[in-house]
């Protein structure tokens, strides 16, 4: 599948522009994240308590109409919302990793008895010349979700916001959301299995488990979390933000709590920030490779895993097409060892 040709590098008036242009849309969108005159009530998400304790909830923290540059197309979510609503946080120059997910799990739109739909949210990109060919991709493609922020590492928790707040104004109704990183490999059936077994009517937080993560205080990390930001000890438990999966009930949730939680730049971290607030307790999926890295093996990525991090888009295809939709691709042995050979596989890997 070609790719929208890039067009010349722009003048440094220019680029200096758009520097500016770029800067003044971070502000602003934080500014509409921290202030409290953006915000839509919806009928499903006004003021409650979670059963089992909790915070109270407030109206949900959402983006304002004129938040997104891109959005996907109106009918992506209508007559109504699929069942498992996938959204990839992605990068303005990382249109090969959208590519092979598109040609691989991405183009799927059934699991199981699932429906699915995969989009791609980012920010602006710092080079000019990377938004024409974002507007290409969208018009060809449309499942691009942009918000009006700059794309830098900093600025993932508002990437986070964006596209739950875009799920909930724009796909309402998804029994569960799937937030995966843009080099991850999902493997639906098998999540799909997992999903099924599980009710839907309360908030769920699933995915594998951070215990006991203190705050890096170095400011030269750009993992750092100044005291005045987060004063306390060690963070609740979350979620690996590589991937992790939401509830329908959830998503409104945690943004009722959003403006009470120190937005941290760790999205993973601010996330499971708002769980703990809302009192929805994270469950951990053994199944979920969080973010080590697994070499190409059909049998892992195909039957055992839910999910594997750090696949390059060769790798992701490979993967694909290793096996058949309903190939079976485990032998006796390694379906008896499960999930434990994959482990095993991870850690030779890593020597």
């Amino acid at each position: 599948m070609s790719l929208p040709s890039r067009p010349k590098r722009c003048s440094r008036p220019r680029r200096l522009l758009w520097g500016l242009f770029s800067s003044l849309a971070a502000l602003s969108t934080l500014s509409f994240l921290l202030s409290g005159g953006h915000e839509v009530l919806l009928s499903h998400s006004l003021p409650y308590v979670l059963p089992g304790g909790g915070h109270p909830i407030g109206t949900p923290l959402l983006p304002s109409a004129d938040a997104f540059l891109l959005l996907p197309r109106p009918e992506a979510c209508t007559p109504r919302a699929p069942s498992l609503l996938v959204l990839v946080a992605s990068a303005p120059g990382h249109d090969t990793r959208r590519q092979a997910i598109r040609a691989t799990w991405g183009g799927t739109h059934w699991a199981g008895e699932l429906t699915v739909r995969t989009f791609f949210a980012l920010g602006v990109p710092s080079e000019p010349q990377l938004q024409a060919a974002l507007e290409g991709e969208a018009a060809e493609h449309g499942d691009l979700i942009q918000g009006r922020f700059l794309d830098t590492y900093a600025n993932l928790t508002l990437k986070t916001l964006a596209l739950l707040g875009w799920a909930v104004t724009h796909c309402p109704g998804a029994l569960f959301l799937a937030k995966v990183d843009d080099d991850v490999f999902l493997n639906l059936p098998t999540l799909a299995e997992e999903l099924g077994r599980r009710a839907t009517l309360e908030p769920a937080y699933l995915g594998r488990i951070h215990w006991h993560v203190w705050p890096n205080r170095d400011p030269r990390n750009r993992h750092h979390v100044p005291a005045t930001l987060y004063p306390g000890g060690s963070f609740p438990p979350y979620c690996s933000g590589s991937a992790y999966i939401l509830s329908g009930a959830a998503v409104p949730a945690l943004l009722g709590t959003a403006r009470q939680v120190p937005l941290v730049p760790l999205e993973d971290v601010f996330v499971g920030l708002c769980a703990h607030r809302a009192g929805i307790v994270p469950q951990h999926l053994t199944h979920m490779a969080g973010a080590t890295h697994l070499p190409v093996d059909p049998c892992c990525y195909r039957r055992v895993l839910f999910s594997v991090h750090g696949v390059s888009p060769q790798d992701m295809v490979a993967a694909w097409d290793a096996a058949a939709p309903h190939e079976e691709v485990c032998s006796l042995w390694q379906r008896a060892l499960g999930i434990l050979r994959c482990k095993a596989l991870t850690w030779m890997a890593a020597l």
